[in-house]
C-alpha cells in the first residue's frame, strides 16, 4: 500500500463514520460555539475601532500618538459595560481592551496602507 492509498482510504473512513464531523473535531481542540462566538464579537470591535482610529489620522506624527490613546479608552469602557469576558471588571477590562487595541491599531494600518490616508488625498 502506498501512503495515498492509506491517507485516501482513511478519508473514507471518516466519510462512512459520522461521529468524526468537523464539528466534533473543533470540539477535540476546545473550539465551542461560544468560544467562536467571542472571538467574532472581539475581532468585530477591533475592526470597528481600527475603522475609527484610520478616520482620524492626520499629518502630524506626534498628535497621531496622541490620538491612539482615544481607541483604547474606548475599548477598555466598552469591555467594562459590554465585554466578552469581562463584564463589569475592571482589572479584566482592561486586558481585553489590550487586545482589541492591538488588533485595532493593526486594522487600522492596515486600511491605511490600503487605501491611503483618508484626510491627506494620499
Amino acid at each position: 500500500m502506498t501512503l495515498l492509498t492509506v491517507i485516501c482510504y482513511s478519508d473514507l473512513m471518516n466519510l462512512a463514520n459520522p461521529s468524526n464531523s468537523r464539528i466534533d473535531k473543533l470540539k477535540d481542540v476546545g473550539l465551542t460555539k461560544g468560544s467562536i462566538k467571542a472571538a467574532v464579537k472581539v475581532m468585530l470591535r477591533a475592526v470597528l475601532l481600527g475603522t475609527f482610529l484610520y478616520l482620524i489620522l492626520t499629518e502630524d506624527p506626534d498628535l497621531n500618538l496622541k490620538l491612539n490613546i482615544l481607541p483604547y479608552i474606548i475599548a477598555v469602557v466598552w469591555s467594562y459595560f459590554d465585554g466578552v469576558f469581562a463584564k463589569r471588571q475592571w482589572k479584566i477590562s482592561f486586558l481585553e481592551a489590550v487586545f482589541i487595541h492591538i488588533a485595532a491599531v493593526q486594522f487600522g494600518r492596515m486600511l491605511s496602507f490600503t487605501f491611503g490616508n483618508p484626510l491627506l488625498g494620499a
